[in-house]
């Protein structure tokens, strides 16, 4: 988990169970954005309570990136958890993508899925365009 030491107009929550993601992310989007905060988490469970941390702090996450096979809380249940707390820019990260992955991603608030086959770089750039506002998600994402 990585706390700047000052105040930081982006918050990125990263949730994945193997911390080689958070840190081949980390670089990439320090390619691709220069001002934002990094906040890792092994698991849902973990996510759910930086993410009320963050709220307490009167700073929610402005982006989370989620994996969707998770131990103890899964990104689908994570995602549900967190849009109801008002987190709403929630993408899902997955391996494992399929229409049922769209769907079930759609039914607990999820804005868009995301494939770890696209390669990280990618995953990167899409994030970061998100997160500017330079573009809208990519066909992947759900329909509102």
């Amino acid at each position: 988990m990585h706390y700047g030491e000052s105040f930081v107009s982006l918050r990125i929550l990263i949730v994945d169970d193997e911390p080689a993601i958070h840190e081949v992310m980390n670089a990439y989007l320090r390619k691709f954005l220069d001002d934002f905060e990094l906040i890792t988490a092994s698991n849902g469970q973990e996510a759910i309570g930086l993410a009320r941390k963050c709220i307490r702090q009167g700073h929610p996450p402005d982006f989370v990136l989620m994996d969707m096979k998770m131990p103890e809380m899964g990104g689908l249940e994570c995602t549900k958890k967190l849009t109801s707390m008002g987190i709403t820019n929630v993408h899902l990260l997955t391996a494992y993508f399929d229409t049922d992955s769209m769907r079930l991603a759609a039914e607990v608030g999820a804005k868009g899925v995301l494939k770890k086959s696209e390669g990280f770089a990618s995953v990167a750039r899409k994030v970061a365009d998100m997160v500017r506002g330079t573009r809208e998600p990519t066909p992947q994402s759900l329909p509102p």
